[in-house]
């Protein structure tokens, strides 16, 4: 059982507010909030193919669209051994009101990481940054 408090929070990260976009009405066009941006890079060598299909896919299916773009630069990040790690990157971002959909994406995106033998991929979600890691990887013999 929930408390009306609960009950209210729930219902505004369900349901926020145009209050923000109101300032900018106008007669000759309507706005819809898409609440905030999700961000999050995959290396883009790794992601041809059945991955990026399956990627798609998930995206489509629980997002209803998003946008990627190919970094043009590399970026750059230690690993464990605290060896310098670079590697062209795809920026994907969806939009999503409320805080429901974050577990799942962040699920996708831990086996998608273990998949792909990567031990984390950055994630963003509105102000908010984390690494994704894979609890168990399904690392592949070589």
């Amino acid at each position: 059982m929930t408390t009306k408090k609960e009950d209210a929070v729930t219902k505004k990260d369900q349901n926020p507010p145009l209050e923000k976009w109101q300032q900018f009405t106008g007669a000759s066009y309507k706005l819809h909030n898409l609440g905030r941006p999700a961000v999050f890079l995959l290396p883009s060598k790794k992601l041809r193919g059945r991955v990026e299909k399956e990627l798609h896919a998930f995206l489509i299916k629980h997002f209803e669209a998003y946008t990627t773009t190919l970094i043009p630069s590399f970026g750059f990040w230690r690993d464990r051994r605290k060896s310098i790690i670079y590697d062209e990157c795809r920026q994907y971002e969806v939009s999503f009101v409320g805080k429901e959909k974050i577990p799942l994406l962040l699920k996708k995106l831990a086996g998608i990481a273990g998949r792909i033998n990567e031990e984390c991929i950055y994630f963003k979600a509105g102000q908010y940054t984390c690494l994704i890691a894979p609890q168990t990887r399904n690392r592949k013999s070589k």
